[in-house]
């Protein structure tokens, strides 16, 4: 692979950076907008040409009213770090929609540690101010633990004995897990090292999932506000406790066909169903419907579908769960193939489960190369 020299990666990021800086000023003052309102459309574009002129920089000189001004919106409450996190994903995104349409050769791993350095800069600095303040927060130690608070301290429990979670993504209906080492656990935030497979799974995912252990009694979710597929290394924030993961009770997968399979549900004493297949494995399936026609959770009925290279394929089922939609229904059900027809969705779904997995470790070399 050709290999730019630094002083050629400069030039070709800045010139990535100018095509890109009108979207990214339209998005700075959406975030703006949304996570620091006191700020006026002005002052959030000022804001964010500040951060944005310094990040092609070899090193980087913060204005010390920008700095300031990122240490005033923290102590107000707002997510200063999940904003700048943000900043780092939507340069990121763009950067490929960039070099494919200019047809470039791509310097991602190069891009990614740039901006690595940056906020690294930008942290160091914004801690260096707020320790040479020493105003102490005395609320922060009186206020009541919230669930995050307490995953937080969980987490920093972990770190000191095993230093491992497991994590648990679907994609396209195909569970993704591994174990990570927990790298660094910060007031409101965590690090982890992990599989780059579980990695790409949980940003297309856009939220990750820990499974309850020693530590934890339930399933835990979070939100990703850093990934950086360089280091396999992911930031996450936000913690909250589910009360169950219905996957994790599937004896096997339900994939999502790549098929535009119409279904067709026959209950007894009703009309006809049409709708579309939603997800399939030998145990069960789901059929997206724009109507009902009277179908009730306990409904039992003759599912038919046709499957590629398998034609028709018929088997008993039973509703056992209805999700409402806007525009419809998610009929979830039960299904009792015979041999037949079990041979031809087990078919079926193992290759779908592989053209998946290809598909995944396709999506990674888009930010790994």
């Amino acid at each position: 692979m050709f290999i730019f020299h630094k002083e050629e990666f400069i030039d070709h990021f800045k010139a990535f950076l100018s095509e890109l800086e009108p979207r990214y000023v339209d998005y700075f003052i959406s975030l703006c907008a949304e996570y620091a309102p006191r700020f006026s459309e002005e002052e959030a574009k000022v804001l964010g040409l500040s951060l944005y002129k310094n990040l092609a920089q070899d090193e980087f000189s913060l204005d010390e009213t920008f700095r300031d001004q990122l240490i005033s919106m923290r102590n107000e409450g707002v997510m200063t770090g999940f904003m700048i996190n943000r900043n780092v994903f939507f340069i990121l995104e763009n950067y490929l929609r960039y070099v494919k349409e200019e047809e470039v050769t791509s310097q991602i791993d190069r891009v990614m540690m740039q901006l690595s350095r940056f906020t690294h800069a930008l942290e160091n600095q914004i801690s260096l101010k707020i320790n040479e303040s020493a105003h102490p927060v005395e609320s922060q130690f009186n206020a009541p633990k919230t669930a995050n608070n307490v995953i937080i301290e969980g987490f920093q429990t972990l770190k000191e004995t095993s230093g491992k979670v497991q994590f648990y993504n679907l994609y396209q209906g195909i569970p993704i897990s591994c174990h990570a080492e927990i790298i660094s656990v910060q007031d409101d935030s965590a690090t982890f090292k992990l599989d780059l497979l579980q990695e790409i799974a949980m940003k297309l995912d856009g939220q990750a999932f820990i499974l309850k252990n020693d530590v934890f009694t339930k399933h835990i979710k979070a939100d990703i506000v850093y990934s950086n597929f360089l280091t396999k290394t992911v930031m996450l924030e936000n913690f909250t406790y589910l009360l169950n993961m219905p996957a994790l009770e599937r004896a096997v997968p339900r994939i999502h066909p790549d098929i535009a399979a119409q279904v067709y549900l026959n209950p007894e004493g009703n009309l006809v169903t049409a709708g579309r297949l939603f997800d399939l494995s030998v145990n069960g399936l789901g059929v997206l419907s724009s109507e009902n026609n009277g179908i009730e959770i306990g409904t039992r009925m003759l599912v038919s579908f046709s499957l590629p290279f398998a034609g028709t394929v018929d088997v008993p089922a039973t509703v056992v769960n209805i999700i409402t939609y806007q525009a419809g229904f998610r009929f979830c059900m039960r299904i009792f193939p015979n041999e037949e027809a079990s041979k031809k969705i087990a078919a079926y779904t193992q290759q779908r489960e592989k053209d998946i997995i290809q598909n995944l470790e396709d999506e990674l070399k888009d930010y790994i190369f």
